[in-house]
């Protein structure tokens, strides 16, 4: 009765069946709503992991052989299920569920050991991945072969050639790291590579709002100029445009909130609330131009084209930019004082934040740059490219389009520039 008592082996087992029935769970679910038939549900995934667990938990007393017997049945019980399934019942079949299966096997396996954490985390991974079966298979329907290209490079860009560079300063100025510029090229093509790929799941179908929206993740200026240059080829969706360029605009910020936190998290704290009052004019004035009546059009559920923003020359010349902007910040900080780095993010936030929001958060890490001198120069690429998306679409855009620009991107940046300033009063 006191080893019932005891939760130590108990809980395993019971985490052990709990993983086999969540990634079950969606295994049952796609039988239960499709005419597909598999040869295990939630109960047979269940017990699979059980009998992982069981085999780990007794493998100190009757070792390896026990542990390839269950596995090798469980290899033929699959095997048997998939020849069953193509040869006598003549069904076109996968083998996902054979594999999940397997890996439900292991995975209770791995409850009994030291890694019941990573077991868990695998489950979840596990059953979302097969969740997300239809989106997988839209988005890879959709793919062209630059997109295909692009994705491989990007494992060029981060498995491949970011191990090999050397992790120190190599520079007289000690402020030129290969591996840590490379990558936050890596961090950077990455937060885009998620906003095109989410483009391409979601479709034009879901409106301009949402498609500026993830476009903006991918390229805010890309998308600003896009939907700018659409304006003036159809002038009553114009309202529809400056919504969706104010959002890809707002998607910015949460963007160098991230790229802060990923490099100098302390630098966070004084960047946030003049970032934070920018997001909230821009999200009053999308509500007002929401609330406004607008013409109906079929046109406002086409989609804006991006170029898949993971391609090697890209990635190659912002990791340049990076470098130059970098060198130029210390270069400016030693002849001009702080005065020199309010320059430099000046004149570089009109052309791209990411790049001056890194530099100033890596040198701030390592002591090279006073943390407020940073977080100002951060706050100054913001709002300076802000105004460089606001003068872009109402150069292209259509005159409709101009009249909200105007005082919708002014409102904004009016905002980051008194919180700014205050900020610096007060600091």
């Amino acid at each position: 009765m006191a080893n019932l008592l005891n939760v130590e082996p108990w809980w395993r087992f019971a985490v052990a069946i709990l993983i086999g029935a969540l990634i079950g769970l969606e295994r049952e679910f796609i039988m239960q709503h499709t005419d597909r038939r598999d040869f295990a549900g939630i109960r047979t995934f269940s017990l699979v992991g059980l009998v992982g667990a069981v085999v780990a938990f007794l493998f100190p007393d009757y070792g390896p052989l026990l542990a390839a017997v269950a596995f090798g049945g469980l290899l033929l019980l699959s095997a048997v299920s998939y020849a069953w399934a193509i040869w006598l019942a003549k069904r076109q079949q996968g083998i996902t569920t054979e594999v999940a299966l397997i890996l439900v096997f292991l995975l209770g396996m791995m409850v009994v050991g030291d890694t019941s954490e990573i077991a868990i985390a695998l489950a979840v991974i596990v059953s979302l991945l097969l969740s997300m079966k239809d989106l997988l298979h839209r988005f890879v329907k959709q793919m062209s072969d630059e997109d295909l290209y692009a994705t491989l490079q990007f494992g060029l860009v981060s498995a491949v050639i970011l191990p090999l560079l050397p992790n120190r300063a190599i520079d007289p100025l000690g402020v030129f790291n290969p591996f840590q510029v490379w990558l936050l090229v890596v961090l950077v093509s990455g937060i885009g590579f998620g906003g095109y790929v989410l483009m391409k799941i979601f479709g034009a179908e879901q409106g301009i709002n949402i498609t500026g929206l993830l476009g903006g993740i991918a390229s805010s200026t890309a998308t600003t100029l896009s939907f700018a240059t659409r304006s003036k080829e159809t002038p009553s969706l114009s309202s529809y445009f400056a919504q969706a360029i104010l959002l890809a605009s707002l998607v910015m910020f949460p963007r160098v909130v991230i790229e802060v936190l990923a490099v100098h998290p302390p630098l966070v704290r004084l960047i946030i609330i003049p970032l934070i009052a920018m997001v909230i004019a821009g999200l009053v004035v999308f509500y007002i131009l929401w609330r406004q009546p607008k013409e109906q059009d079929t046109q406002a559920d086409q989609a804006v084209k991006l170029a898949n923003p993971l391609k090697l020359t890209t990635a190659i010349g912002f990791g340049l930019v990076f470098a130059v902007v970098l060198i130029v910040v210390r270069v400016a900080q030693d002849q001009f004082g702080d005065a020199g780095v309010y320059a430099a993010s000046f004149i570089t936030g009109l052309t791209d934040v990411d790049a001056i929001t890194l530099s100033v958060s890596e040198l701030a890490k390592f002591g090279q740059l006073d943390t407020d001198v940073a977080a100002m120069a951060v706050i100054i690429g913001s709002v300076m490219n802000t105004l460089s998306k606001g003068v872009i679409a109402y150069s292209v855009g259509s005159k409709e389009l101009r009249k909200t620009i105007v005082w919708a991107f002014g409102v904004m940046v009016l905002a980051g520039a008194i919180s700014g300033t205050v900020m610096l009063l007060v600091g």
